[in-house]
C-alpha cells in the first residue's frame, strides 16, 4: 500500500475510534438525562395527583372528577395517567404527546431504563371506580436524544470528511518530494546516474536530497572512471602487444633466422668432412638460443611480474631497470630500494607504481636520469618516489590513464599519490605513500633501535 494511503487509513482509524468514543459518551449522557427527566416528571405528576386525590371526597360526581384528573395529563410528554378498574382493565387514560421524529426501536431498547410509576388508591366509598396510576414514558426524551445523536453524528461525520480531505491534500503536497526522490532512485537503478532532485523543502528531507545527489554524482564519477580504465586497459593491452611483437621481431627473429641458417649448413659441412666448422656452427646456434632465452625471460617478467616480486621488491626493481637499460642505454638509472620484505599486496602495488612511472618517464619525458626510491618512513608508510630530469609536463599535455590507475591502486590501500611537475619546469616527481601494517611498522622501529 502506498505511504499516502497508509497514513490516510491510519488517520481514518483514529477518527473512527474518536467517533466510537463520542458515541459511548453520548450514550452515557443520554442514560443520565433520561433517568433524570423521568424521575423529575414522575415526582411532579405524583404531587399533582396527590393534591387532586385529597379533595375527591368532596366532589359530588366522583367519576367526572377522576376523568378530569386523567385528562389533565393529555398532551404531556413524559407522563401518562390511567384509571384502572378493579378487574385490571383500563377505564380511562390520558393521551401522551408522541415525538415528531420517533427513535428507532433498537435505541429505545438500549436507552429505556427502569419503569417509574405511582399508584393512588381511592377512598373506601369510591373503591368500585378502581385505582389511579401514573407512569413515566421515555419515548419523547429518547426522541430528543435521537435527534441530538443524529445532529452530532452529522457534525462529526462532516468534520471527519473535511479532515480526511485536507489530510489527503496535505499528504499529497508533502509527499510529492518523496515521489520525485523515488523516481530519481528508479532512474539510478536503471543505470542513469544523471538523476538529480531539487534540494528544497523541509530540512530533514533536504539532508536526504543532498545525500542522494552526492551518491548519484559519485556513481557517475565511478562509472566514468570505469569507462576510462576500460579504455586504458584496452590501450595498454594494444601497446603491450605491439611492444612484444617488436621485441620478437627485432630481437628473437634475427637469431631464429641465424640458427636456421646454421642448422641448414651443418649437413653440407658434414658431407665435406668439415668437423671444425660443424662445431663452430653448433656453438653459434647455442649462442642464438641463449640470447633468445634471455629475451623470452625478459618478456615473461613483464607479463608475469609476480614471479619477480616473489623474490623481493629489490630484485624486481633491478630486473626492471635492466630491462629498460638494455633498451635505453643513454639513460642513467639510480635506485634506492630498501632491502626488506613487505606484505605481498604492498610490494605488488609499489612495483606497479615504479613500473608505470618509469615507463611514463622513458616514453614521454626523454630524460637523461631517472631515480627510483622505495623506503619506509617514521610515520609507518612505504614512500615510493620516481623522479626524472626530462621535459616535464607541458601546457598541452593531458594526464593519462596510467596515472588514474596508480591513484586508484594507492587509494585502495589507504594511501595517497601526488605528482609534482609544474608547467615550464624540467622533470617530474611522482610520490606515493602507502600505509604499512602495524607489525611491519614495529619491525622498522626495532631495526632503528638496534
Amino acid at each position: 500500500m502506498p505511504l499516502r494511503r497508509r497514513l490516510l487509513a491510519l488517520v481514518a482509524l483514529v477518527l473512527a475510534l474518536c467517533l466510537v468514543a463520542g458515541g459511548a459518551l453520548t450514550y452515557w449522557q443520554g442514560l443520565r438525562k433520561i433517568e433524570l427527566e423521568m424521575s423529575s416528571a414522575i415526582e411532579v405528576a405524583d404531587s399533582a395527583v396527590g393534591d387532586a386525590m385529597s379533595t375527591i371526597g368532596a366532589s359530588p360526581d366522583a367519576a367526572a372528577y377522576l376523568h378530569r384528573i386523567i385528562t389533565s395529563f393529555d398532551g404531556d410528554r413524559h407522563v401518562v395517567a390511567r384509571l384502572m378498574a378493579p378487574d385490571g382493565k383500563v377505564v380511562d387514560a390520558s393521551r401522551l404527546r408522541r415525538p415528531v421524529d420517533p427513535a428507532p426501536t433498537w435505541l429505545y431498547k438500549l436507552l429505556s431504563g427502569p419503569v417509574h410509576s405511582r399508584r393512588f388508591e381511592l377512598p373506601t366509598e369510591l373503591k368500585h371506580h378502581g385505582v389511579v396510576t401514573i407512569e413515566a414514558d421515555p419515548h419523547s426524551e429518547i426522541g430528543e436524544v435521537w435527534e441530538d445523536l443524529k445532529l452530532k453524528v452529522l457534525i462529526i461525520s462532516g468534520f471527519c470528511a473535511v479532515v480526511l480531505a485536507l489530510i489527503y491534500a496535505i499528504l499529497g503536497w508533502a509527499l510529492r518530494p518523496l515521489e520525485a526522490l523515488s523516481a530519481a532512485l528508479a532512474r539510478v537503478g536503471e543505470g542513469d546516474y544523471t538523476a538529480h532532485v531539487d534540494e528544497a523543502g523541509p530540512e530533514d528531507l533536504n539532508l536526504i536530497y543532498r545525500a542522494f545527489n552526492r551518491m548519484a554524482a559519485q556513481l557517475k564519477t565511478a562509472e566514468q572512471q570505469n569507462q576510462r580504465l576500460n579504455e586504458q586497459l584496452s590501450t595498454v593491452q594494444e601497446e603491450e602487444r605491439a611492444e612484444i611483437a617488436r621485441d620478437l621481431h627485432d630481437e628473437i627473429g634475427p637469431f631464429l633466422f641465424a640458427a636456421d641458417v646454421d642448422a641448414q649448413s651443418i649437413p653440407l659441412l658434414l658431407s665435406r668432412d668439415a668437423g671444425d666448422d660443424v662445431v663452430s656452427r653448433s656453438k653459434a646456434i647455442r649462442q642464438s638460443v641463449q640470447h633468445m632465452q634471455l629475451h623470452l625471460r625478459s618478456i615473461l617478467s613483464r607479463l608475469r611480474p609476480a614471479m619477480l616480486i616473489d623474490q623481493g621488491l629489490t630484485h624486481a626493481v633491478e630486473q626492471l631497470v635492466a630491462f629498460w637499460h638494455a633498451r635505453r642505454p643513454q639513460i642513467a638509472f639510480k635506485t634506492d630500494i630498501e632491502d626488506a620484505r613487505f606484505p605481498a599486496n604492498i610490494e605488488e602495488a609499489a612495483f606497479r607504481i615504479l613500473q608505470e612511472g618509469m615507463s611514463n618517464a622513458v616514453r614521454h619525458g626523454n630524460p637523461s636520469t631517472i631515480e627510483l626510491s622505495a623506503r619506509r618512513t617514521e610515520g609507518g608508510t612505504l614512500r615510493v618516489v620516481i623522479s626524472d630530469d626530462g621535459s616535464g609536463i607541458s601546457a598541452t599535455s593531458t594526464r593519462g590513464f596510467g596515472l588514474v590507475g596508480m591513484k586508484e591502486r594507492v587509494a585502495a590501500l589507504g594511501g595517497r599519490l601526488s605528482v609534482n611537475g609544474q608547467v615550464a619546469e624540467k622533470g617530474v616527481i611522482l610520490i606515493a605513500e602507502i600505509p604499512l601494517p602495524i607489525a611491519a611498522h614495529d619491525q622498522t622501529k626495532h631495526a632503528s633501535a638496534a
